[in-house]
């Protein structure tokens, strides 16, 4: 095995660069992972756009992957040479007060993971042990390639609660919001109305099994949404977009006594003037979600494995390393859901 690997290393925001770096030393309770396919992320689209203060400059960027075991750390005892795995990018220290409370995504030691987009990837000891599976035979890379954002929606579908025969508006159906789709019909919602601005994306999600999809281009979302659900409202609003109005617009689509999940997160200077009125005298709860504790991460792997979830749909197409920045434009502009990159195209 050569001594080197090619990377998209990030140097700033809107700055990529494609690089012959070493291939990453391994300690003993390491992996050492062939990426086989890497997909594109909302995340990483907000990090080459502004950075991400968990996303140190120079490293290797990207963060979703699926690959191939090339070796193992001598304390390593589960995994071996040759198995095609899925690893999550984290994990929480299992000590720490949050951690104690069951809240592992808010771990004040969290370990981040980085460099999917990259031909080899170090998996640190402790996401080895805790958040890392071996794929199934009867299953593909592609089938199982979104274990982390998953792990993420699941999360908030968990505070969410969502009972059977609710209805759902999912504001905004890019990768994030097409999962969440997934999850609340196979949840039992009745009616599920899915907004965006692109065409493409929300022709997945009428595919996916969206009952009715709005463009909010076209028209004016919220009163659609009312349109829809008899002047009411849905029981559910789930935000995916990451804007200030996707914010504003999940509050206003809820039925009175309903529950909104703000998924998408807004930029740090962000803010966002709330009708104290409405939620309060309307009883609208609010829940706000981040990152995924390790139950999560185990759920989002059954439901893959045990194909509850069509992640196929969502890939729209195959590039190489050297196309990540083209990759993360066409996201940008709604062309494609996500794409998956894999090293081995040239």
């Amino acid at each position: 095995m050569s001594q080197t690997m090619r990377g998209v290393v990030f140097l700033e925001p809107k700055k990529l660069e494609l690089r012959e770096l070493p291939i990453p030393q391994i300690g003993p309770d390491d992996l050492l992972v062939k990426v086989r396919l890497a997909t594109t992320c909302g995340t990483d689209l907000k990090t080459y756009n502004r950075g991400h203060h968990e996303i140190p400059k120079g490293f290797v960027f990207g963060h979703e992957l699926v690959g191939d075991v090339v070796d193992v750390g001598k304390n390593v005892n589960d995994f071996k040479s040759g198995m095609r795995v899925v690893p999550h990018n984290s994990a929480p220290c299992g000590k720490c007060y949050f951690c104690k409370h069951g809240q592992g995504n808010l771990c004040e030691s969290i370990i981040f993971n980085f460099g999917a987009y990259g031909e080899y990837i170090r998996i640190p000891g402790p996401i080895v042990d805790i958040n890392t599976f071996m794929i199934p035979e009867s299953c593909t890379y592609e089938d199982v390639a979104l274990l982390e954002p998953l792990s993420t929606v699941v999360h908030g579908q968990r505070l969410l609660k969502l009972e059977q025969g609710e209805s759902a508006a999912l504001i905004g159906t890019g990768p994030i919001g097409l999962l969440h789709l997934q999850m609340v019909l196979n949840g039992g919602a009745s009616n599920v109305i899915a907004v965006d601005i692109s065409d493409t994306r929300l022709k997945v999600a009428k595919e996916l099994g969206a009952t009715h999809t709005i463009n909010a281009r076209d028209v004016d979302a919220v009163e659609a949404i009312k349109d829809l659900t008899h002047g009411l409202g849905t029981d559910v609003s789930i935000e995916s977009t990451g804007t200030v109005a996707g914010w504003q617009s999940s509050l206003k689509a809820a039925r009175k006594g309903g529950r909104v999940l703000w998924f998408g997160g807004l930029k740090p200077d962000d803010r966002i003037d709330l009708e104290v009125h409405h939620i309060h005298y309307n009883e609208i709860t609010i829940f706000n979600t981040h990152h995924s504790a390790p139950l999560d991460v185990h759920i989002a792997f059954e439901l893959l494995t045990n194909g509850r979830m069509n992640t196929k749909s969502l890939i729209s197409m195959e590039m190489p390393l050297e196309k990540v920045e083209e990759a993360l434009l066409k996201m940008a502009a709604g062309e494609v859901v996500k794409v998956a990159i894999r090293p081995d195209l040239s």
